[in-house]
């Protein structure tokens, strides 16, 4: 037995009202911990070693401690589920969360008591929040502005994770400036159980407009990469900007974002982190799905027929988020490529079915596309907003002066 193991035996002994913790330190030098009990220590990761103690008081909280040794990822999960239809995605994040030494958050706004008192206490890499937010995107900021770590991964209480051992993950300290985030192996599943595809592209053009080309190649209709692993810097700033002042809050805007966060730097890929997502009623409802999630934030059906208009106007107004680390010429650069890769597609869709669009849509399609200034194309495309919905016009002009404080 190792010295260090055999002095934190010796020491514990004598503690009285003191828990003594093991504190270990990895071969790339960023800190961990391991959960200990009596005569048995779970450890983290291949060759840690334990170099010494950390006491605290059995009076103290868990959050106490993680905010003393301080992990490098948050898993952020919002969860709305009562216990038994989450306990299989909870599990999976808090084994993942245990095995390297993150901490995961739940916002959990299910009022459920069995779920409160399964979690409460449960692991000291377990930060627990009885959330009363009954709206979906309060709770969601809940669970990420309690992130007070590096990086985070958002994750779905009906999805799952899990580490692949014999792979070394990735150091998260020491990825270089120009990497916004990391992105796992992604299986994407049905509720039979069945995987229909796995996922391990990257994202790794050097410039912020050649990203959202290269991503707009290689997702294949599929965002399931927006559960990756992001710095918490360039995420829960996008996602207030969203959350706060966004005119729908709609989970249509998902591909907006991972553009915009793409547009902040390159993706990699963490072989030993995958991520199980869940298709579930998309799998076989995809039309009903999609009009749905218009529905649900009190748009008309027919704004489908408006994708990737929507998705232009937004990537715009994130990208104009102070919030951005883009200097202006690249900033420029973006804006271009989106309208040369989203704008364009809907105008194009517009020329092709005229039947499916008002008059009004076509007339202001037909100036846009005339149109060389970005500006003027964009203050035509706020005004066509008001054709998908009245009143949508004056939302967008609120949002798009909120993001230029961003």
């Amino acid at each position: 037995m190792c010295a260090p193991l055999l002095s934190w035996l010796a020491y514990r002994t004598q503690c009285r009202g003191v828990h003594c913790m093991p504190f270990a330190v990895s071969p790339c030098k960023r800190r961990c911990w391991s959960k200990t009990g009596v005569g048995s220590i779970h450890q983290l990761g291949t060759g840690l070693s334990v170099l010494g103690l950390v006491c605290f008081r059995t009076s103290r909280n868990a959050s106490s401690f993680l905010d003393f040794i301080m992990p490098l990822l948050s898993i952020c999960m919002p969860s709305n589920r009562d216990l038994s239809r989450s306990v299989k995605s909870i599990e999976s994040a808090l084994a993942y969360a245990e095995r390297v030494g993150a901490q995961l958050i739940i916002s959990d706004n299910s009022g459920d008591p069995a779920k409160r008192a399964f979690l409460e206490g449960r692991s000291f890499n377990l930060r627990y929040i009885a959330s009363s937010d009954q709206d979906a995107s309060a709770n969601w900021m809940r669970a990420l502005s309690s992130a007070d770590t590096p990086f985070l991964l958002p994750m779905g209480d009906d999805d799952e994770i899990r580490f692949v051992e014999g792979h070394v993950p990735i150091d998260l300290a020491s990825l270089p400036d120009d990497v916004a985030g990391v992105r796992p192996t992604t299986e994407i599943w049905t509720q039979s159980g069945s995987v229909l595809k796995t996922e391990t592209f990257t994202i790794d053009a050097p410039a912020a407009d050649e990203r959202l080309a290269e991503y707009n190649r290689k997702a294949e209709g599929n965002n399931s990469v927006y559960y990756s692993i992001f710095r918490t810097s360039l995420f829960v700033p996008l996602m207030r900007l969203f959350v706060d002042s966004h005119p729908t809050n709609g989970g249509y805007c998902d591909w907006a974002i991972c553009l915009s966060l793409f547009t902040a730097g390159r993706m990699l890929h963490d072989p030993s982190l995958v991520y199980r997502y869940d298709l579930g009623r998309w799998a076989d409802e995809l039309d009903e799905m999609q009009a749905s999630q218009y529905r649900k934030v009190g748009l008309p059906e027919h704004t489908a027929d408006f994708f990737t208009f929507l998705m232009f106007l937004d990537l715009h107004i994130f990208s104009l988020r102070r919030s951005l680390p883009l200097a202006p010429e690249e900033r420029r650069r973006v804006f271009m490529m989106n309208c040369r890769v989203l704008l364009s597609d809907f105008l194009r869709q517009v020329r092709q079915s005229p039947e499916k669009f008002d008059k009004t849509v076509t007339y202001i399609a037909g100036l846009i596309a005339k149109e060389q200034d970005i500006d003027s194309i964009v203050q035509l495309s706020v005004l066509m907003t008001d054709c998908i919905q009245l009143g949508l016009k004056d939302r967008y002009i609120r949002f798009f002066q909120a993001a230029q404080n961003a």
